[in-house]
């Protein structure tokens, strides 16, 4: 399995080979630099190279011990494969910081190991540190439905629902990021995303998706007309959004 990012990378494929190569020249000249060994390593995770990585992060860990070493460590075992040994990494996270994130990727490695309960778990311990973790309430939710515990999985997601429209009450529109398209498949969930999007373009009307998400969730609960004009509004905002023009002229 590959371990989500939540970040994407500064570089292209291309820079990112080239950076490699440039830690690993400077590597070289310094091999007692474990700053420099990690940052070598965490290229190579990027690249898909998680053998080598491993290698790499496990000499770090030989240098300092401390919990990012571990968490990298535990991250590209986990890419690998070898669900056990990342279990083990991510105690070793734990022991040294009690981190949200060391929970929620053992989660993701007990369910690799269909330890569902385990999973359960360990995601639980992410959101009570981290309630607003929207990747642990996602997670735990899906397998809240592998175990039948399909009520307490519709209130995970309804929190997931929250949790994207709470960002704007701090933040300006155009800073606001979020994915909904895992929840239009559930009528009650759909209905959700479209009380609370309608909320949200009532406070920043002059944000285009906005109105495009809207009109997204409005396909999905069948209101094909209501659709329309949310994409065609999507569209007056912003005459260059392709994707809500593609939209709005399929139908």
């Amino acid at each position: 399995m590959l371990v989500p990012e939540t970040k994407s990378s500064y570089y292209s494929d291309g820079l990112l080979e080239e950076a490699v190569q440039e830690n690993r020249r400077k590597l070289e000249q310094e091999p007692d630099n474990h700053m420099l060994r990690c940052s070598l390593a965490n290229g190579l995770l990027r690249l898909g190279l998680f053998g080598e990585a491993i290698e790499h992060y496990k000499k770090c860990i030989e240098a300092s011990s401390s919990a990012e070493y571990w968490n990298n460590l535990g991250k590209a075992l986990l890419n690998a494969g070898q669900y056990q040994e990342a279990i083990e990494a991510f105690n070793q996270v734990i022991s040294r910081h009690n981190w949200p994130d060391a929970h929620y990727y053992m989660g993701l490695a007990y369910r690799s190991l269909n330890q569902l309960d385990m999973a359960n778990e360990q995601l639980l311990e992410a959101i009570r540190i981290n309630p607003k973790y929207r990747e642990a309430l996602n997670e735990r939710a899906h397998i809240l439905e592998a175990l039948n515990r399909t009520d307490e999985a519709m209130i995970e997601y309804k929190k997931i629902i929250a949790l994207f429209f709470a960002e704007y009450q701090a933040n300006e529109a155009e800073m606001y990021s979020y994915e909904m398209s895992v929840l239009l498949d559930n009528d009650e969930l759909v209905e959700e995303l479209i009380r609370q999007l309608r909320r949200y373009i009532q406070k920043f009307p002059g944000f285009a998706d906005g109105y495009y998400k809207l009109g997204q969730a409005l396909e999905a609960k069948g209101l094909q007309n209501e659709a329309m004009m949310a994409f065609r509004r999507a569209l007056e905002i912003n005459p260059s959004y392709e994707t809500a023009r593609k939209c709005f002229w399929k139908r």
